[in-house]
């Protein structure tokens, strides 16, 4: 029986199929991804079936699938999660496309996760500093207190529907783009998240 060095390096070369690599990115990076669109779209449903229809039996059952505060806090999690796993994985994610395109992928990613960490965070400041009780799925994190802290809330007061219109814009952007590269271009840039 004899041994062969160049197909045990093959084996030894091939990145698992849940880490990122430079031709694609992993089960669990896919993971995130989604789960991060998935939990974008509850919050905006939620709150664009508010506004446009109030309060009815449509509204209130989504509220109850989504609260506003917890899916927040899930967004943050999961964000924070994804960070931390783009940078464990970092020499081995798929490069940006070269030249302005890769500049302006690379631009709005970084838009992306700052966003979806300052927009939660803001809130949750928010909802402190006016001692208001903080609930995540009916579990109870802090309980309501007597607070009115202006410069915990004054952040989110100002900030927190101006730069969510923004992240809408962003998703929009974005989910355009994926279908330009994917008709348009046809090239293997969505390839490379869906798999």
């Amino acid at each position: 029986m004899t041994l062969n060095i160049d197909s045990l390096s093959t084996v030894n070369s091939i990145t698992p199929r849940w880490r990122d690599s430079v031709t694609g990115f992993g089960y669990i990076s896919r993971t995130l991804h989604w789960v991060t669109a998935a939990l974008v779209t509850l919050q905006f449903t939620v709150v664009l079936a508010w506004k446009g229809l109030g309060e009815n039996a449509l509204t209130l059952m989504l509220a109850s699938i989504g609260p506003h505060g917890s899916v927040g806090i899930l967004i943050l999690l999961v964000t924070l999660v994804r960070i931390g796993w783009a940078w464990h994985n970092r020499q081995h994610r798929p490069p940006p496309p070269p030249g302005i395109g890769g500049v302006l992928a690379r631009s709005v990613h970084h838009a992306f996760y700052a966003l979806l960490i300052v927009l939660p965070a803001i809130a949750l400041l928010r909802q402190y500093g006016r001692g208001g009780v903080l609930q995540f799925y009916g579990m109870q994190i802090l309980p309501e207190a007597e607070r009115d802290i202006a410069w915990m809330m004054a952040p989110a007061g100002l900030l927190h529907s101006p730069l969510s219109w923004l992240l809408l814009a962003l998703v929009i952007g974005h989910v355009a783009m994926a279908l330009v590269h994917r008709f348009w271009f046809k090239d293997k840039i969505v390839a490379r998240m869906t798999g």
